[in-house]
């Protein structure tokens, strides 16, 4: 009868902010799926593994704050269909704190036994999950663990008791530790609810005394309720940190599926009249000029035809699709604006830009002492190196609207990749 009386939940955490990442948030990236060609994100890939599990109940996935529908959006409805057991709640500044939001929100069901997974571990195995639920159910706490390849040093530095790898101070040797002692943590951690739920706030009044913040929820369990069992972990069961975990790893597998780089090559091309007392902008640059482009938005030539080629390079569509020139809306919109809007649209599917190559076609004003602007501008809208970036100005040798002054035209190349 006792075995009945089980229920058990899963918490999900994607509220961080891949902030180590430097670039978009690692969950929503994309990914091969385990079981088809159809593309997947990270968030999704995990989320599959526990809504197959016929032992998991609710499902709860944290979020940063306004971020559920963006969440959803990266998940397949498939996965989100019969939506009484899949929840979003609000995450918080530390994970402990989001992971507490998502323990509070569960007190509801009254789960018995809970795991708390990490969202950018996407290649967790459903094996390894009913081994967490088979454990917890006799240790009530435990973590999957792997031993460390790697001989262990705790360090110190010359100024306190604490040093690290990378800081300002030198670090040196404070003890030798014995590896087959020592193990890495991965998730899910597995608890038993009620005494999660309470240990989390403790820890919650303790963080608010002292500054202090938790590693994972199985210290917070040993602090507050007890010991901890370990089972054996995967090794494939990794977590995304950096961006290189996802790039320059051509042997990478997901299930029996190679993983491979994508690249994608996008063309665009726009061109606009000049007009007499309009502005002359390129790249979100004004150039001092008495002519500039004639438009319904801001008639930022060199933005538009990048925004076709981003759209167009992930089969996005193109900017008439986008940001249409009947619409009001966009009536004398800035540009750059619309370039953020488009490239906000290709990174969500999981797409990098490798690099973006331009030449903007006019006889008059010339480009090139404008040229450093005008990269810096481009590389801060699309959240890149300046090295990413590259401007031409080139005149049309008199023929033509552009080589008589009455137009400006402007090519662009871009390469996007993506595991």
């Amino acid at each position: 009868m006792q075995a009945k009386q089980l229920s058990i939940a899963a918490i999900i955490t994607a509220a961080g902010s891949s902030s180590r990442m430097g670039g978009p948030k690692k969950e929503y990236l994309s990914l091969p799926s385990v079981s088809s060609e159809k593309p997947m994100t990270v968030l999704a890939a995990a989320l599959a593994a526990f809504a197959s599990c016929a032992q998991i109940g609710p499902i709860v996935i944290t979020v940063p704050p306004g971020g559920e529908k963006t969440a959803r959006a990266c998940l397949p409805a498939e996965l989100l269909a019969g939506g009484e057991r899949i929840f979003f709640v609000q995450g918080g500044p530390s994970r402990r704190i989001s992971v507490h939001n998502a323990l509070s929100f569960l007190e509801a069901h009254r789960p018995s036994h809970v795991l708390i997974h990490d969202g950018a571990r996407p290649w967790i195995k459903q094996g390894l999950i009913e081994r967490c639920i088979e454990g917890v159910i006799r240790h009530g706490a435990l973590i999957p663990a792997l031993p460390l390849l790697e001989t262990p040093k705790e360090l110190y530095s010359s100024e306190n008791d604490a040093g690290a790898i990378g800081s300002n101070e030198p670090a040196f040797i404070k003890r030798h530790l014995r590896r087959e002692n020592l193990c890495g943590a991965q998730t899910p951690q597995a608890f038993r609810f009620p005494e999660i739920l309470k240990a989390h706030e403790k820890a919650a009044e303790r963080e608010a005394r002292e500054n202090f913040e938790y590693t994972d929820d199985a210290e917070v369990w040993g602090e507050f309720i007890g010991r901890v069992a370990a089972i054996p972990g995967d090794s494939e069961n990794r977590k995304i940190t950096y961006a290189e975990d996802l790039r320059g790893r051509g042997e990478w597998r997901v299930g029996s599926r190679e993983e491979r780089l994508v690249m994608r090559i996008g063309l665009g091309r726009d061109i606009h009249r000049l007009e007499a007392g309009r502005r002359f902008l390129l790249g979100g640059v004004e150039i001092p000029f008495d002519k500039g482009e004639l438009g319904h938005s801001d008639g930022d030539v060199l933005a538009h035809a990048i925004c076709d080629a981003l759209l167009g390079a992930a089969a996005l569509g193109d900017i008439g699709e986008l940001y249409p020139d009947n619409d009001p809306l966009w009536e004398n919109a800035d540009s750059i604006g619309l370039l953020k809007g488009a490239w906000h649209r290709v990174r969500a599917q999981g797409w990098r830009l490798a690099n973006l190559d331009c030449t903007v076609i006019c006889e008059r004003p010339k480009i090139l002492p404008h040229r450093e602007s005008i990269r810096r501008s481009l590389a801060e809208a699309l959240e890149v190196e300046a090295g990413a970036v590259f401007v031409k100005g080139k005149s049309n040798e008199g023929l033509g609207p552009e080589g008589s002054g009455e137009a400006v035209e402007a090519l662009a190349v871009c390469l996007l990749e993506k595991i």
